[in-house]
Formats: C-alpha cells, structure tokens, sequence
C-alpha cells in the first residue's frame, strides 16, 4: 500500500542522491544487485541486519530510505500479523517499485516524507532501520533526521543502521574509498573518511550498543538504543 506522505511536494537538494533515484529508479535494483554479488548478494546483507536486530512479533517497525522496499519485506516477515512495518523515502518513483515488489497488503505501508520531518506521532515505533541512507543525506540535514528518529521511536525502542565502514586493510580500504569517490557525493565520502557516523549518533542522544564489522570489514552494522532504554537498564 502506497501512501502520500506529508512530504510529497518536498524540492530535493541538488547533491541529494534522491534527486537522481526520480530519474533512474529503473537502474537502483540492478545496480545494487551486481554491486553487492562479490559479497554473497544483496540479501545476504539485508538479513543479516534483520538477524542483527532480533526484530520480536507485534513490534511497530519504520524502514527509513526505504529504496525499492527489499529490506521492507524481509521485515514484514519478522512482525507477523500482529505487528506493522512503514517504509519511507523521498523519492515516489522507488516507492512506486517498492509498492509491486510487497508480497503483502498488510501490515506493510509505504509513505513518501522526508526523515527530518516524519508524520508520525511521538514514540510510535520499537525499531527503526536505515540501510545505506545515512550517507544519503546532507550533512545539515542528518542531526535533524536523527533526531527525528529519536522522536518516533518508543521509550525502550533501538535504531539499527547498516552502511559503509572505512577498513584498515589497504586494499578493501582502497575499495571502498574508489567507490565512495566515483559514485557517492562529497558529504557521503566525507563522512567515511572522518569516520563522523557514532559522533553524529551519540550527538543525536543515542547510546551506542553494538557494533559489527562484515564484508571484509567493509560495512557496518549499529545498533544503537535511546538513552531512556539504557537510563531503565541502569
């Protein structure tokens, strides 16, 4: 189910990667795909991060910068017919693929908004995902989204985030480096290279829990709790 989100008629920055996803939505899947074959394919990742975050039935889960809704639906598996999963992102032509690729109705919904500006109530969901969509993002705009995020999730709720890790090894730290420098926009590859992700986060209130290096170290997965979750622990 496709939803209109609040903000549908958002004018995207010129260096956001978004603005290029409305003209060539019909290359992400492709791309992604053959990117991620040297590694096992691309749902090895994916579920990979849902196992990472031992996703419970009946839990309330947003998929942020959904893309096409690859992870969305691995999700959707994971809460069962007690729980709900919204997927998000800015661009209406990779939700409109993320809509025919659902394998269910309910309880999955997608919404074009924005993570700085989510239309959702204070507290709603349990968990919150974000794959390789942080570096998506303009730097002004990330605090704002992470906070964002904060706001929607519940008291007990956790963030799990899966992106690109700088490793030490010269030649996957060479990789990843010319991927970054050929493909992604200056913010991401700045981002990268200052290794400014667990700062912002941790900026953002976030407590950080666990982190876990795949790919050769290549990429990353976070996960990362409100500091009220920890506060109750302690």
């Amino acid at each position: 189910m496709l939803q209109e989100g609040s903000k549908a008629a958002l004018e995207l920055p010129s260096h956001c990667a978004e603005k290029s996803w409305q003209r060539h939505a019909w290359l992400y899947d492709p791309i992604i795909k053959i990117f991620f074959l040297p590694f096992g394919g691309e749902g090895r990742f994916r579920r990979a991060l849902v196992d990472f975050a031992g996703i419970k039935e009946g839990e309330q889960v947003l998929d942020a910068c959904c893309g096409t809704g690859t992870l969305t639906n691995l999700l959707v598996e994971r809460v069962g017919e007690t729980g709900a999963v919204t997927g998000i992102d800015l661009s209406n032509k990779l939700l409109e693929k993320a809509a025919k690729k659902a394998k269910r109705v309910l309880p999955l919904t997608f919404s074009q908004a924005s993570c700085a500006d989510m239309p959702f109530p204070d507290g709603n969901f349990n968990k919150v995902f974000v794959s390789f969509g942080l570096h998506e993002i303009a730097e002004a705009d990330r605090q704002n989204s992470l906070q964002e995020i904060y706001r929607v999730l519940k008291a007990n709720g956790s963030l799990f985030v899966l992106e690109y890790h700088l490793p030490r090894a010269v030649l996957t730290g060479f990789t990843v480096k010319a991927f970054h420098g050929l493909f992604e926009h200056e913010e991401a590859y700045r981002m990268l290279l200052d290794g400014t992700l667990l700062p912002e986060l941790e900026q953002a209130s976030f407590i950080i829990r666990r982190k876990r290096l795949i790919g050769a170290g290549m990429f990353q997965m976070l996960h990362v709790d409100k500091a009220s979750l920890v506060e109750d622990r302690g």
